[in-house]
């Protein structure tokens, strides 16, 4: 899926429904939305500290992850589940 097709997709999902996401390589997992955010994380520079360019990606929280990035390349669809 591409970041524009997922954005329509969660618009009006509420932050903190129940999801159900296949991904690419065939796993369907369940998570919570945690926010319609979806955009790429640039790369930054902190001193001696280096944070890496992140992809665009699905923030979600996970049963026994916590929240967690998701990212939209690994996405095939998302379907809302009560």
């Amino acid at each position: 899926m591409t970041e524009i097709e997922v954005q329509e997709q969660i618009k009006d999902f509420p932050v903190g429904a129940k999801l159900q996401v296949i991904k690419s390589n065939g796993d369907i997992i369940d998570v919570v939305l945690a926010s319609h955010e979806t955009e790429a994380i640039e790369e930054k520079n902190y001193g001696s500290t280096k944070v890496p360019h992140l992809p665009p990606a699905l923030l979600v929280q996970g049963k026994r992850w916590g929240v967690f990035r998701l990212e939209i390349e690994d996405v095939i669809n998302i379907a809302r589940v009560d």
